[in-house]
């Protein structure tokens, strides 16, 4: 016959084995995985601060060089002049083409490139 005391110690050792597992499943598949996801966030929260402020990228085109290069600088941007298109339909001065284009997100500080329009020779 078994005796209560070992019987009592058996049901003790089985509660106890089957709290470690429930334990350590809980530790595997909530509390590392949650613990990961943090340390991720926390990494992708670091890269992003990192980064130069964004600036949306405001329409120049149709506008006068002077007038676009006095908007494209009240937005933190520069301007540059990737190309002069000369001919009798275009207008002289006027920006006719830019890139990024507007809408787009850039960098505080980047170019925005510009084409425009100049008297045939």
């Amino acid at each position: 016959m078994v005796q209560p005391n070992a019987n009592r110690e058996s049901k003790r050792k089985k509660k106890l084995l089957i709290s470690l597992v429930i334990g350590l499943l809980i530790f595997i598949f909530i509390v590392f995985p949650a613990g990961a996801l943090i340390g991720i966030w926390i990494s992708v929260n670091q890269k992003l601060a990192q980064r130069p402020p964004q600036v949306e990228v405001p329409n120049v085109v149709g506008q006068d060089y002077r007038k676009g290069e006095a908007i494209l600088r009240e937005k933190g941007l520069r301007m540059q002049v990737l190309a002069e298109r000369s001919d009798q339909n275009q207008p002289v001065d006027i920006i006719l083409f830019q890139i990024p284009g507007a809408g787009e997100s850039i960098d505080l500080g980047y170019p925005v490139g510009v084409t425009i329009g100049r008297l045939p020779p």
